[in-house]
C-alpha cells in the first residue's frame, strides 16, 4: 500500500475537554464562554448537537438573530428529534408570529409528546388566538404530563378545566331539554355557550350541527360537524349528516369523500351499501381531474392557520377523490397525524423494541419501553394495560 502523504491528527481528546469546559461553563450562567469554546468546535466538527448548543447560548444571551440561524443549522444536520424546534417556537413567539411558533411547537410535541412545556405553551398560544377547542386539548395535555402536580399554577388549570367542563356539560343538559320541547332557539343559545366551555366535547357539537341543519343553516352546521369528526371520525352519524350538509352547501366532491368514508362502516348492510354505491355514482359525474383543488387550498388555508385537524380532512379529500395526489400530500399528511397524536406511533415504536428486550429477558429495558407507554396511554386503554401486564420486577 502506498504511504499517505497526508497526516490527519487526532484531536478527538481536546474536542472532549472543550465539551465538557463548555457544558460546564453553560451550566454555571457563563453563557459568553460557553459560546465560545462551542464556536471553536463548530469550525471542526460537523455535528447538529453543537450548531444547537451554539443556538442555546445565543439564545440565553438574547441574541435571537444569530440563535435562530444556528438552531437551523442544527435542523439541516438532523431533522428529527431536534430540541432546535423548541427555541425556535420560542423566538417566533417573542416576535408575535404565533402561527410559526405553534408549527415549530407541534414538531417539538410531535417527537417528545409528554414535554409538559411544550403542551402548556401550544395550550396557552392557541387560547390566546381562541382556537379553544386545540387550546382544551393542549391544557389537557399538560395536565397529564406535568411532574409537579401540587404547583399553584397547577392546580389553577386543573381548576379552569374542571370548571369549563362542568358549564358545557350544564349548558348541554340545558340543550336537550330545550330541544325535546321543540324551543330550537334556546337549544342553540346553550349549545354556543356550551361549546365555548367544552369545544372537544362530541355530544355537543354534533347536536349544535343537527339544530342549525334543521334551520337551514348549513355553513354554521358544517363548522360542528367538521369538528364533531375530528373528535370520532368513525362516527356513521356525523358522516351522513355531513355528507347531507355538502350537497346542500352544493360541494359535491366533500359529499363524496364523506360518503367514501362511510362506506367501510356499512359493509355489513347491504342495502345502504348498495345505496351509497349509486349516489356515489351520481356525484362521479359531477368530477374532473381538476376537482380537488379546491380541497387543497381549504387544507393549506387551515394548515397555515394550525388547524390540523381540518387540514388533515380536507387532503386526505383530496386523496380520496384523485389517488395520484398521494404522491405530493402523503408527506405533509403523515406530518399532520403525527402533530395530531404523536402517541400512536410511539407507543407503536416502544411495543415493537419493549417486546424484544422481554422475549430475550433484557426486562431492564424491556420496562424502560413499557413504562414509557404507560406515560403516553389512556390509563384505561388496552395498550395500558398490555404494557403493565408486561412490567417485571428486576
Amino acid at each position: 500500500m502506498a504511504k499517505s502523504d497526508y497526516y490527519i491528527q487526532d484531536n478527538s481528546s481536546i474536542e472532549e475537554q472543550k465539551l465538557e469546559a463548555a457544558r460546564g461553563l453553560y451550566q454555571n450562567g457563563n453563557y459568553s464562554g460557553a459560546l465560545k469554546l462551542y464556536l471553536d468546535l463548530v469550525n471542526t466538527s460537523y455535528s447538529y448537537k453543537i450548531n444547537y448548543e451554539v443556538g442555546r447560548c445565543y439564545y440565553k444571551l438574547n441574541n435571537f438573530e444569530n440563535a435562530e440561524l444556528y438552531f437551523r443549522r442544527s435542523i439541516s444536520l438532523e431533522y428529527y428529534k431536534n430540541p432546535s424546534y423548541l427555541y425556535l417556537g420560542n423566538i417566533f413567539h417573542r416576535k408575535q408570529d404565533y402561527h410559526r411558533a405553534i408549527e415549530y411547537w407541534s414538531t417539538s410535541y410531535s417527537y417528545k409528546p409528554d414535554d409538559e412545556s411544550v403542551c402548556l405553551n401550544l395550550a396557552t398560544t392557541y387560547f390566546s388566538l381562541d382556537m379553544r377547542f386545540q387550546a382544551i386539548r393542549f391544557y389537557e395535555k399538560y395536565l397529564k404530563y406535568a411532574k409537579d402536580k401540587t404547583s399553584n399554577y397547577y392546580q389553577e388549570i386543573k381548576n379552569n378545566i374542571s370548571n369549563f367542563t362542568k358549564i358545557g356539560n350544564e349548558f348541554y343538559q340545558k340543550a336537550l331539554k330545550a330541544s325535546a320541547i321543540g324551543d330550537t332557539e334556546s337549544a342553540i343559545q346553550a349549545l354556543e355557550y356550551a361549546v365555548k366551555n367544552a369545544p372537544a366535547h362530541f355530544d355537543i357539537n354534533m347536536l349544535l350541527g343537527k339544530l342549525y341543519f334543521q334551520k337551514g343553516q348549513y355553513m354554521q352546521a358544517l363548522i360542528y360537524l367538521k369538528q364533531a369528526y375530528c373528535i370520532d371520525s368513525k362516527s356513521l352519524d356525523v358522516l351522513e349528516r355531513l355528507s347531507s350538509t355538502m350537497l346542500n352547501l352544493g360541494d359535491f366532491t366533500g359529499a363524496y369523500c364523506c360518503l367514501k368514508r362511510i362506506l367501510p362502516l356499512v359493509i355489513n348492510n347491504q342495502k345502504e351499501y348498495l345505496e351509497i354505491i349509486k349516489n356515489l355514482k351520481k356525484l362521479e359525474n359531477s368530477f374532473d381531474e381538476h376537482s380537488y383543488i379546491g380541497h387543497e387550498n381549504f387544507g393549506e388555508q387551515y394548515y397555515n392557520e394550525n388547524n390540523y385537524h381540518f387540514a388533515l380532512f380536507e387532503y386526505e379529500n383530496c386523496i380520496i377523490i384523485d389517488n395520484a395526489c398521494l404522491d405530493k400530500l402523503d408527506e405533509k399528511i403523515q406530518k399532520i397525524r403525527t402533530f395530531i397524536n404523536p402517541e400512536e406511533r410511539i407507543i407503536k415504536l416502544c411495543f415493537e423494541k419493549g417486546l424484544t428486550f422481554h422475549s430475550t429477558g433484557d426486562f431492564k429495558k424491556s420496562n424502560k419501553y413499557f413504562s414509557k407507554i404507560m406515560t403516553l396511554a389512556d390509563e384505561h386503554s388496552s395498550d395500558f394495560k398490555y404494557a403493565k401486564a408486561r412490567m417485571v420486577n428486576v
